[in-house]
């Protein structure tokens, strides 16, 4: 039996998992949702069976490979997620962000990456099954993620992390924060992210309208962004 390449290893899954997604994106696009799930669960599923995923988010110093799985699985899971939600299976959908949450607020694992992270306390709140009060500690820990992605090079201009920071402080009732991130993001954004941005919030504002004080601070975020 040959000896265990980590970079072989990693190479390989690399170039298989982006055909998968590409694959995905394509099923995703003719509508057909079903295709594209099984389609990245395979994708999943072969990451999880590499010896580079045992206990991925344990591992007290990854390697430069396990990191590249990391993201790798990362972007599955949303984009698992993400399917599911269209289907309207929010239970799968949640399980998929939950665990890719688990790898972005990772600091050992280093992924340039919070879609999972907002779309597992979002989730919760469109649901109605979880409070702004009771997700608080993911959103703080959702938070210290994101500043630590957006200090770094690959997300310091990238307006998404930007509006993801901005949409976490907002839940947390820190406004003055929260309009100080979506001025960054509009900075390096267009009228288009804005659009979604607003998008976003009107649907959060409508799910948490019986919570007076994130109802309030969606409000004002809103305003804000429609005159910026």
């Amino acid at each position: 039996m040959s000896p265990f390449n980590a970079d072989s290893e990693i190479n390989e899954l690399t170039s298989n998992t982006r055909l998968r997604k590409e694959e995905a994106k394509e099923f995703r696009d003719d509508g057909d949702i079903v295709a594209a799930i099984d389609t990245l669960l395979g994708a999943v599923a072969t990451l999880d069976g590499s010896p580079l995923a045992k206990d991925l988010t344990l591992v007290e110093v990854p390697s430069p490979q396990q990191k590249k799985l990391a993201f790798q699985l990362a972007d599955c899971l949303g984009m698992l997620g993400g399917n599911y939600r269209r289907l309207g299976e929010l239970t799968h959908a949640l399980a998929a962000f939950v665990r890719g949450q688990e790898i972005e607020e990772s600091e050992k694992l280093e992924v340039p990456s919070s879609y999972n992270l907002v779309n597992a306390i979002t989730l919760p709140l469109e649901m109605k099954t979880q409070t702004p009060t009771q997700l608080q500690p993911a959103l703080n820990r959702a938070v210290a993620a994101i500043k630590r992605q957006v200090d770094h090079e690959e997300r310091r201009n990238d307006r998404w992390a930007w509006a993801d920071l901005a949409e976490c402080q907002l839940l947390l009732g820190d406004l003055d924060d929260a309009k100080d991130s979506y001025a960054r993001m509009c900075e390096l954004g267009n009228a288009d992210t804005i659009v979604s941005v607003v998008a976003v919030l009107r649907r959060l504002k409508v799910a948490l309208e019986s919570e007076v004080q994130a109802s309030e601070a969606l409000r004002q975020a809103i305003a804000w962004l429609e005159v910026a």
